[in-house]
């Protein structure tokens, strides 16, 4: 009879450790058998977007749209100028004195650092002074900044019409000497 009783309290002993192994093991499948179902699918394993633009119900959620009267007109305020001074020597000092000097003769800094550093050979004269620069006046000078010549940006898109042809008047009037009066 002892025998039993001690054969009774060895199994009671070590069967609490097998139950909490058992219990273990299927927590850790249970586990791993939700992570690999949850990779299965891709990197959303549930289609939960919190973000309103993946949301199928998006279009649904919209506020109704009201039709514009066909006589309405789109107003937009003007371009504001960019420059505090408002004047052609500024504007032309800091847009254009950097590749065509002060006094418009094409030695500014940058440009010469291009030709002497990179080898640019420009095709065009940058001496706003020069005679084929002259013959051009103040339209031809806004429509060579309108549209850019080579290395020389486009500004059409960084200044005013207005801020151009203040620019190309200062070329013509001041650095060409077409109109001196008009300078400041």
């Amino acid at each position: 009879m002892t025998e039993v009783l001690e054969n009774v309290k060895k199994s009671s002993v070590g069967h609490p450790r097998r139950r909490a192994k058992s219990i273990l093991l299927g927590v850790g499948l249970l586990v791993g058998l939700l992570a690999m179902s949850g990779c299965a699918q891709g990197s959303y394993p549930l289609d939960v977007f919190y973000e309103m633009h993946y949301q199928k119900s998006f279009k649904a959620h919209e506020p109704p749209r009201l039709s514009v009267p066909e006589s309405a007109v789109g107003w937009f305020p003007a371009p504001q100028a960019t420059s505090f001074t408002g004047d052609g020597q500024h504007l032309y000092q800091v847009n254009c004195s950097m590749c065509h000097g002060e006094t418009g003769q094409g030695d500014g800094e940058v440009l010469q650092r291009m030709i002497d550093v990179y080898g640019y050979t420009p095709v065009v004269t940058p001496n706003l002074t020069a005679d084929p620069v002259r013959s051009m006046g103040a339209l031809g000078v806004a429509g060579f900044m309108g549209s850019g010549l080579v290395v020389m940006p486009n500004f059409s898109r960084l200044l005013t019409g207005e801020e151009m042809q203040l620019i190309a008047e200062y070329v013509v009037n001041c650095l060409q000497g077409a109109n001196p009066q008009a300078c400041p």
